[in-house]
C-alpha cells in the first residue's frame, strides 16, 4: 500500500507475511522505499497493539522522511497531526521574544509529538526540528484520537508516558530555580549521560551537542557554557572530539552539584 511521503515519492508498508516481491513494479526513475509495519513496534505508546493492529494503524498513518534541521511543526500552528518517530532525533524548541532558544526536549527512535494539541485543540507550544535525518509517521488529529477511544490500553500507555515528561519538565523548573548555571549544566550533562552509553564510571555521548544547544537546554549563554567545559576539561572531568564529548568521571561531576 502507498502511502505519501513529501521527500521520498513512494513508500509502502510491509503488513505481516508481506512479501516484499508482492509489491507493484516501478519505473527506474522512481524512488521507493519499503518500511515494515514493524517500524512503528518502537514506539512505546503503540506497544500494546498485536500485529494485525499495528499493520492497521501503519496503513492509516502518512509517511515523510526529512534531513537534518526540517521543521516538522511550527509554533503556534493549528495541530492537524500527530507523529511518531521510526528513525532519527528531534527537537522541540520555542524562542524568546528576543530570539534567545530555549529547548523544551528532544526526542528520538520510538517517541511522538504532537499529541497535546491533539487531545486540547490548541496550537502548537513549539517548534519540532529534525537533528539529523529522520523517517516520521504521521496520523491525522481527529483519526488518532478515535484510535484511542478504540485502544484504552493504547491511552493508558499514552498517559503514563505523558506523566514522565512532567516530572522530568518539574525536575527541569526546580534547577533552574534553584541552580547556578554552571550547575545547570553539569545537571544536563547528566542527564545525557544516563541517556547514553556508560563506559567504566563516565558516558559517551554521540553526536556533541554544540554550545549554543547546551545553553538553549540550560537557559544560561553560549558563552557561560564555554567557560564551564573549558573547566571540565582542565579538571580531567569532559575530554571532546569533534563528534563526541566523553564524560570522564561522572561522580565528580555529580558531586559538583552536590556540593554547591
Amino acid at each position: 500500500m502507498a502511502v505519501s511521503c513529501p521527500q521520498n515519492p513512494i513508500i509502502f508498508i510491509k503488513r505481516p507475511s508481506e512479501q516484499c516481491d508482492n509489491l507493484p513494479t516501478m519505473t527506474p526513475a522512481e524512488e521507493t522505499t519499503t518500511i515494515s509495519y514493524e517500524s512503528l513496534r518502537q514506539v512505546t505508546i503503540l506497544s500494546p497493539l498485536s500485529n494485525d493492529e499495528l499493520a492497521g494503524f501503519a496503513d492509516t498513518c502518512s509517511w515523510s522522511r526529512h534531513d537534518s534541521h526540517y521543521e516538522v511543526v511550527v509554533q503556534d500552528t493549528p495541530c492537524d497531526q500527530v507523529y511518531f518517530i521510526a528513525q532519527g532525533r528531534v527537537s522541540a524548541k520555542t524562542y524568546s521574544p528576543k530570539g534567545r532558544e530555549v529547548t523544551y526536549a528532544e526526542l528520538g527512535v520510538g517517541e511522538f509529538f504532537g499529541e497535546l494539541s491533539a487531545l486540547d485543540n490548541e496550537p502548537h507550544v513549539s517548534f519540532v526540528i529534525t537533528l539529523q535525518e529522520s523517517l516520521i509517521a504521521s496520523i491525522d488529529a481527529e483519526a488518532f484520537n478515535i484510535f484511542l477511544e478504540k485502544h484504552p490500553a493504547v491511552m493508558r500507555t499514552m498517559l503514563t508516558e505523558l506523566a514522565g515528561r512532567v516530572r522530568r519538565l518539574d525536575k527541569k523548573i526546580l534547577e533552574f530555580s534553584t541552580l547556578t548555571a554552571s550547575n545547570r549544566i553539569h545537571a544536563e550533562l547528566l542527564r545525557l549521560a544516563k541517556n547514553n552509553r556508560q563506559i567504566d564510571g563516565g558516558a559517551e555521548i554521540s553526536p556533541t551537542l554544540t554550545h549554543a544547544d547546551l545553553a538553549s537546554r540550560t537557559n544560561t549563554t553560549r558563552e557561560s557554557v564555554t567557560r564551564e567545559l573549558a573547566r571540565l576539561k582542565k579538571n580531567n572531568i569532559i575530554r571532546t572530539d569533534p563528534d563526541r564529548l566523553f564524560i570522564s568521571d561522572i561522580a565528580a561531576l555529580t558531586k559538583l552539584i552536590e556540593n554547591e
